[in-house]
């Protein structure tokens, strides 16, 4: 029975999502942190649960083959890149791995079937620097020193960080302007419900080379109740004007005592409310609640597979299923009849109409709502596309939507909503394209989808944030014949 701080010598097998060496000892599996597959370590005990133990690396007795120098001095005590020590062919075969595994574990899928379904993970050439959206908090260490960077591995406490070696370098040079403004104005920093600001957020525009600044802080959006905080941020405006590119300065007011970063209501300091950026040949406006994929490389290769496992003609009707601020549905509506968008945040579905019309889109329409309330309400036409629709709560009577023949869906982390997945079933398009960034519950969810009506026709992993755990899968299921089997 192991103990705490006891020392045992491991060979790492495998790696954790989260960046851990697995290894097994005295038939005890082994999470350790900072150590790699290949690895020959004396490992640590921190922790002793009923089945496994939590570990560090005391010595590096043989080092991986796979090892990797990490370029940040930070990435071991950052909790944003957990893989920098793996080299990065090695961590996408760890990615590839982790989504082949759950389909067969979790989602039940023979390994036959898995093997024969899955294409190679897309990669990048320059697995570094490719973020286009950064946000930082902002603290008090315990001598009361601002502190800006990111938060420790499973705490609140901010690690400082001067470079991301994942961000684009423009946004470290806004970063550092934040953060002298800070210092030599003594801005109040947000600390136990007191204090004004709490994040800062950056966006940039690849292909635009357009700049949001966001300051996210505990304060009114009234300058009459905070004049000192709005003095001192007009001295920040006026460097920031001088960075080329610059184009928005926004104030988000999050007054709640609540982790959840970004509050409900912005308003423009100083330019536009929005940046724009392009994947392929559209444009996007982006403003600074947006979801909009941080990695612009990378997105137009998934959405290229999307596209290509969709197979459109020109005569498909396409729903777009949790589709944001309309990216996907818009990226594809050239080579579809029409294009159908639904998603429950009114501020993206106003966000998706924009951007409909900023690309002159005519066959695409949006809707605020819950997928299985839509297809419970709407008027039913097999003839015509979607009509022209304003964000709304609430079903018109006017709209007259054709049913789908593909459904691209596209769901957070904790997969698809029961009554989503109930939603696909009872409308049986011809194929469904499933974009994931959580191998596990997108492995749930296939299973339920494949039971009777689809079958996994192909599956593509795509590295959208290298020297992370995470991986983005699309995966393709065509409708199935009645007893056909699915193995």
């Amino acid at each position: 029975m192991f103990y705490k701080n006891q020392e045992v010598e491991v060979t790492i097998e495998d790696m954790s999502v989260n960046g851990e060496g697995i290894g097994h000892a005295h038939g005890m599996t082994l999470f350790v942190k900072g150590a790699v597959v290949g690895d020959k370590i004396i490992a640590g005990i921190t922790k002793v649960k009923k089945n496994l133990c939590y570990a560090r690396v005391v010595k590096l007795i043989k080092p991986s083959a796979y090892r990797s120098t990490e370029v940040c001095p930070k990435a071991k005590p950052c909790g944003g890149c957990q893989l920098q020590a793996l080299n990065y062919d090695k961590q996408l075969e760890l990615k590839a791995n982790h989504v082949r595994n759950n389909l067969i574990r979790v989602g039940g899928f023979s390994e036959n079937l898995v093997d024969n379904a899955m294409e190679s993970i897309i990669g990048m050439e320059e697995p570094y620097y490719y973020r286009n959206k950064l946000q930082m908090p902002v603290g008090l260490d315990k001598n009361g020193n601002v502190v800006m960077g990111f938060y420790l591995s499973h705490s609140h406490d901010i690690v400082p960080i001067d470079k991301c070696y994942l961000s684009h370098p423009i946004i470290d040079n806004v970063i550092s302007i934040v953060r002298e403004w800070i210092e030599s104005e003594k801005v109040s920093i947000y600390q136990d419900g007191q204090g004004v600001l709490r994040h800062i957020l950056i966006r940039y525009g690849f292909y635009s080379k357009e700049i949001m600044v966001c300051l996210i802080g505990n304060v009114k959006l009234d300058k009459k109740k905070s004049d000192k905080f709005f003095s001192k941020l007009d001295i920040l405006v006026d460097k920031l004007q001088e960075v080329e590119g610059m184009t928005s300065i926004v104030l988000n007011s999050n007054c709640k005592n609540t982790n959840v970063i970004l509050g409900d209501e912005t308003t423009v300091i100083w330019g536009s409310e929005t940046i724009t950026d392009c994947i392929g040949d559209k444009t996007f406006n982006i403003s600074a609640k947006s979801f909009y994929q941080v990695n612009p490389i990378q997105t137009k290769k998934l959405y290229d597979k999307v596209g290509e496992y969709a197979n459109l003609t020109g005569s498909e009707n396409v729903w777009d299923l949790y589709c944001g601020i309309g990216t996907i549905g818009i990226y594809l509506s050239d080579k579809a009849k029409s294009v159908f968008g639904v998603e429950v945040v009114p501020q993206a579905i106003e966000d998706a109409i924009d951007n409909a019309r900023l690309n002159n889109i005519k066959n695409a329409g949006f809707l605020v709502g819950k997928v299985e309330d839509i297809i419970n309400d709407i008027k039913w036409s097999d003839s015509v596309g979607v009509y022209k629709c304003d964000a709304s709560s609430q079903i018109s009577e006017e709209i007259s939507v054709a049913k789908p023949d593909v459904i691209v869906v596209d769901p957070p982390r904790k997969g698809c909503d029961t009554n989503c997945i109930n939603a696909i079933l009872k409308l049986k398009p011809e194929r469904v394209v499933y974009v994931s960034c959580n191998p596990s519950t997108l492995a749930r969810d296939l299973h339920i989808l494949c039971e009777s009506e689809y079958k996994l026709s192909a599956l593509t992993p795509v590295d959208m944030f290298p020297q992370t755990g995470h991986v983005e899968t699309v995966v393709l299921l065509n409708k199935r014949p009645n007893n056909a089997c699915n193995n």
